[in-house]
């Protein structure tokens, strides 16, 4: 006789291996956005797990009639990449940390005032842009991206720009061959 069981569940993961992915999230979506960032790391510091630092926060941000598409993707960049981190993490757990991402979701719907001409605008605006970033993130190449990253952060804790882009690209590539490269090479069947 069998018994109903219930939907299975993704296995609880560590508070640090959820930062490393929420960070991973933030660096990965800030690559593929062209946004330069200095370091990564999952070392508590103030009030914070982990950060992706980037070299400068800006300021106000001003739109004329010239240049208003070119600022207006900078405010995409600026937004989706602050939606990474918790949606990373989620993706990873089955759940969304609010409470680790408040900082972030602050900052994006801060960006998203510069657009928008009032909240109903701008809740309708940061939806599209968190779906536009969870399938962004949950590209098979990106989400590779993010675990090679994550896993060398879970190792090493903090990872300078330089050797955070390379792990990025590299897996990027792996994936986008359907190769592994290295010692653990993984030979495809036809």
């Amino acid at each position: 006789m069998q018994t109903a069981r219930s939907k299975p569940r993704k296995p609880r993961r560590s508070r640090l291996e959820a930062t490393a992915y929420h960070e991973a999230g933030h660096a990965v979506a800030a690559y593929l956005r062209n946004r330069r960032f200095t370091s990564v790391s999952i070392v508590a510091e103030r009030e914070t797990l982990g950060q992706c630092v980037f070299g400068n926060k800006p300021g106000v941000i001003e739109i004329d009639a010239e240049s208003y598409r070119r600022t207006r993707d900078r405010i995409e960049t600026l937004i989706m990449v602050s939606l990474a981190g918790v949606l990373a993490e989620c993706l990873l757990t089955g759940r969304h940390n609010w409470r680790g991402a408040h900082a972030d979701l602050h900052d994006a719907a801060d960006y998203a005032s510069y657009v928008t001409g009032d909240e109903q605008e701008l809740n309708a605006y940061l939806r599209w842009l968190w779906e536009r970033t969870r399938n962004l993130l949950s590209a098979r190449p990106h989400w590779a991206a993010v675990k090679a990253l994550a896993a060398e952060l879970l190792s090493s804790r903090r990872i300078g720009e330089r050797r955070a882009r390379q792990l990025i690209a590299d897996a990027l590539s792996r994936s986008a061959t359907g190769k592994r490269r290295g010692p653990h090479a993984v030979h495809s069947r036809l």
